[in-house]
Formats: C-alpha cells, structure tokens, sequence
C-alpha cells in the first residue's frame, strides 16, 4: 500500500517481514494447492529502548539477526509496518483508472481528503468500480481504500532494512495486511460482516469486512503496551515485570486491565453503532489478532467492556504447518502476532 517495485518476478515462495513497535516477525510462506504453507517463522523482542524509536544502528542489527534465524537464503521481503504516523481511509472517485487517482491525490491531497497529505507516501485500492452506464452520479463512483504514513518514517525503515541486506520488494500497513491474511484464510465466509480487530503493541486497527473485503477501516494509537503501562504505573512495577503480570491476569489485574483498555472498547463499540446505522447490517462475529489477543483472559474483559464475544482468531490454523515438525505448538501459540507478516507474505502467493 505504500512502496513497491515495479517489477516482480513469480516467486515459489515468499519471505514476510513485520516491523512492530515492541517485536518483529519473519515468515515464509509457499503456495501449495489445498492451503498455504508455514515454512518457517521467527521473532524477535525489540529491547525497551528500541520499541520507541527505531534506531540505526540498532534497529538494522535486530532485523538483521531476525532474517539470520531463517534457514531461507531469500532476502527480497514483503515488508509491513505499523507506525505512528499510518492512516487509513476510503473515498470516492469517478471511474478512472487507479494510477489517475494516486495522481490527483499526489496533487491535491486535502482536495479529496480533507488533509494535507503532501508529506506522505500514499497508496490506493480498489473497491467498487462505479459502472458509468448506471443511473445516478453515485452509482458511476469508484470507491478506493486510501493508506499512507509519512515519507520521513517510511524512508527510516527501508534504509533500515537495506542497512540489514534485506531487499525491500513492498512495504504496506498493518492494517492492510491483516486484512490480506483474513480474506487467504477465511474464503468462506460471504455475505457477512465481520470486524477484526489487529491488537498491536501501540496500535490497533479495527476493520469491517464483508466477503473479506473492507468497508471501513479505523487506527487508534492505543495497543497492548499502554496496558503494561498502566500497570507499571499502578502497581509501580518495573516494564518487564507488569508485561507478566498482564500475562498471569490476576483478579485485581484484571481489574486495572478493564479501566485501561476502555478507550479501545468504547471506540469498537461506538465504531459498531455506527456501522449498523448507516448499513441496516448487523456485524455477526467479531475477531481479534495480535499479540493481546493471545491472552484469553483479556479478550473477555474486552468482549465484556464492548457488550460482544470477541474470538481470538489465529491464521496459523489455516496454514500447513507440518513442515515445522516439533515446532508446531509454539508456532501455533504465535499465530495471532503472526497475521501481518503472514498476510503481507502470502497476498503476493494466493
């Protein structure tokens, strides 16, 4: 959504790269006829330092170490971020071909917008074309998915991922790719809406999808890491040790986890309302991923707090993993944190 090469050639299998704000991923996928396949997969913890402000050198060695820890030789990478600055939006257009659209809003970003976007790399997707022969004027729109985050912060990982010898081929959204992985892993599901909420370490992406394709898609700035922070604020806990006490989820944790992550469950449950106003549609089921949702007991404070069952969903269950062997449990714990690089990865295979 952001930064490709022009040209690429058919791959037999493809290497994903997740640069989080706390952790970064490695997987690699390879097309087979039933279901994608799970070759291999890494991660790494960023140290405290880092999980703030992606430093070079630092940020370059820990990716470097990161694509070291695979037994693939390959080093052109999907690669997706989730940064500060990222946004996501859908607008509207005439039916023109899509590279006129990035033009117009090359141009004149606040023109269609309603913001300067001037700064930022911007991306767009098709959604509906508008048919012209339709009665109507906004039946002969075209509806896009707009996404973007700031040249200076884009530019900052890709010479980070040069810096570490690995060849950046696309760099696109956590938001967007989350998406990806959901409509490879979910093709069943037609004709309903579904919202995946992609729980990041400082940002969480909440998106609306019907046949896997998105209908709204909003990022708010709050993730797992302002949890552990209260915590460590409340209970005046060292980071480290308030990131376990949110794993053991103690009663009186709870307690602090459920004030905390309010304001997630405030913006989801208002972003429903919302939705099922303006769409006469009910959302059936709502889905979570990332490295909060791994926590069972988190996701029923928040279900609770929302007023809706929210079900972890793990796109590692729709994978072959049995290349993995003996890995397969600890791969499969994983899974959530997985979603992004999995789906930046295997969008380019399916």
């Amino acid at each position: 959504m952001l930064f490709r090469r022009n040209k690429q050639p058919k791959r037999e299998l493809a290497l994903g790269i997740d640069l989080g704000s706390s952790q970064i991923k490695a997987v690699v996928v390879r097309p087979q006829r039933e279901k994608m396949e799970l070759v291999e997969c890494a991660t790494r913890t960023l140290p405290h330092e880092l999980a703030r402000s992606h430093k070079e050198p630092e940020f370059s060695a820990e990716i470097q170490q990161l694509v070291e820890g695979l037994k693939t030789s390959e080093r052109h990478a999907f690669v997706t971020i989730s940064c500060g600055s990222a946004m996501v939006c859908q607008t509207e257009f005439p039916p023109v071909p899509l590279a006129e659209i990035k033009s117009a809003l090359k141009l004149n970003s606040s023109g269609y917008l309603r913001r300067d976007f001037s700064s930022y790399y911007l991306d767009v997707f098709e959604l509906q074309r508008g048919n012209e022969a339709a009665k109507g004027k906004e039946a002969a729109k075209t509806k896009v998915l707009v996404g973007g985050a700031q040249k200076e912060e884009v530019d900052a990982l890709r010479d980070a991922l040069v810096a570490a010898k690995v060849k950046p081929v696309v760099i696109e959204l956590a938001a967007v790719s989350v998406i990806n992985a959901f409509q490879v892993g979910n093709p069943g599901l037609q004709d309903e809406v579904v919202v995946l909420v992609d729980i990041g370490a400082r940002m969480t992406s909440i998106n609306f999808l019907m046949d896997g394709m998105p209908l709204i898609t909003r990022i708010m700035h709050f993730g797992g890491a302002q949890l552990s922070d209260y915590i460590s604020q409340i209970l005046l806990l060292q980071p480290h040790e308030a990131e376990e006490e949110k794993r053991k989820m103690s009663e009186p944790v709870q307690k602090l986890v459920r004030t905390a992550i309010s304001p997630l469950a405030r913006e989801i449950r208002s972003s429903i309302d919302f939705f099922e106003r303006q769409n006469e549609r009910h959302v059936r089921q709502i889905f979570a991923c990332g490295g909060s949702a791994s926590s069972p007991a988190l996701l029923t404070v928040l279900g609770e707090s929302v007023g809706a069952q929210i079900e972890c969903w793990n796109p590692v269950q729709n994978l072959d993993v049995s290349r993995l062997n003996g890995e397969k449990e600890q791969v499969f714990a994983l899974g959530p944190t997985l979603a992004a690089a999995i789906g930046v990865a295997a969008a380019r295979l399916s």
